[in-house]
């Protein structure tokens, strides 16, 4: 496929004025909102009819005479300019083939005057590995839609943003607090956006001007990024009472256990990967500069294998790798095989 567009990309498409059809997919849904958003002022404006040519539809269920008239009506009177459909819900990984032909249908003969967005969340569509295997689904529709992928942001990009955010709100900080947010909340923008704004409003209360490394601790919320860490170095550690405490926790927040093993499996491959490297003679920098990883990160992931060896690693990337499968072929929602994870590591 070679038909994927960034956000980047997207974004200049707004500028000179968006036509056609395009489904928004990938990890980073908070990106995925801000550039909705950004459709919807460019395409509808602020003249008074804008509503009048805005369709939202819920696509739980195909209904192909609602979608039809929806993306094949062109604006008239009053209500000239163009048609803004947004389409949610959209199960594209789970459609039988009936209800691809009659979607694809219905695209193929959408009104050059409406503009669609099919907006998918992180986990309604499979979307395979990219660049080299999409997935079946992201493949056809991209027949019909141009896809615009939004995937997690790197780490130094991260920062950045944080930073500004900061910035905007008039309040200086200690060294190392946006790293510091980035340890405890993880990399989702729509999590660390919530909790920017909770810490910001936090420091302004007490009527302080600068961000404390202190206040990251006390006000921000951990997520399960810094779970699976934690996570898997109490594994590795054969630290058994910890790794259920930290899966208990993790349960209790309704984390689901195919999300709870992916991250956990990203982190025993980032130290796996690490470890190797290290072990080549690469420096601290050139690790970071090779695996586009902040170096805070290099540094806290060198301090936790310092002791591992690389066929500790391995195996346990390894047994990762197994329950994947065997979690798969389960209920979503069963966390037996995280448990017995543990159990086969200790042994």
């Amino acid at each position: 496929m070679n038909n994927i567009i960034s956000s980047a990309e997207f974004k200049d498409r707004l500028k000179s004025g968006l036509s056609g059809t395009y489904i928004f997919f990938g990890e980073e849904d908070y990106m995925k909102r801000h550039y909705l958003l950004q459709t919807r002022r460019e395409v509808l404006g602020d003249g008074e009819f804008g509503d009048m040519r805005h369709k939202k539809i819920s696509c739980l269920e195909l209904d192909t005479e609602r979608l039809t008239d929806a993306l094949t009506t062109a604006p008239i009177g009053f209500f000239e300019g163009k048609i803004l459909c947004e389409l949610h819900e959209l199960q594209l990984s789970a459609f039988k083939e009936s209800e691809w032909k009659a979607l694809c249908e219905i695209l193929s003969e959408a009104s050059p005057d409406v503009v669609t967005i099919i907006y998918t969340t992180s986990d309604e569509l499979d979307y395979g590995t990219l660049p080299k295997a999409p997935s079946k689904a992201l493949r056809r529709i991209s027949e019909y839609a141009i896809p615009v992928y939004f995937p997690r942001e790197g780490e130094g990009r991260l920062l950045r943003w944080i930073t500004k955010h900061f910035l905007a709100e008039r309040l200086s900080y200690e060294n190392g607090v946006p790293e510091a947010v980035l340890r405890r909340c993880g990399h989702d923008m729509l999590i660390l956006s919530g909790e920017i704004e909770k810490l910001c409003a936090y420091v302004k209360a007490s009527g302080s001007t600068q961000i404390k490394n202190s206040d990251v601790y006390s006000i921000c919320c951990e997520r399960l990024e810094i779970n699976a860490f934690d996570f898997s170095n109490a594994v590795l550690e054969g630290d058994t009472d910890r790794a259920y405490a930290i899966l208990s926790d993790m349960k209790s927040r309704r984390e689901k256990p195919v999300y709870i093993l992916s991250a956990v499996t990203k982190v025993v491959s980032d130290m796996y990967t690490i470890k190797i490297l290290l072990d080549s003679g690469m420096t601290d920098n050139g690790i970071s500069a090779k695996l586009k990883m902040h170096e805070y990160k290099v540094r806290l992931y060198k301090k936790s294998i310092a002791s591992r060896s690389v066929p500790r690693l391995r195996a346990l990337l390894g047994l990762c790798c197994d329950t994947d499968i065997k979690l798969k072929s389960t209920s979503l929602e069963d966390y037996t095989e995280l448990d017995k994870l543990v159990i086969m590591v200790s042994r």
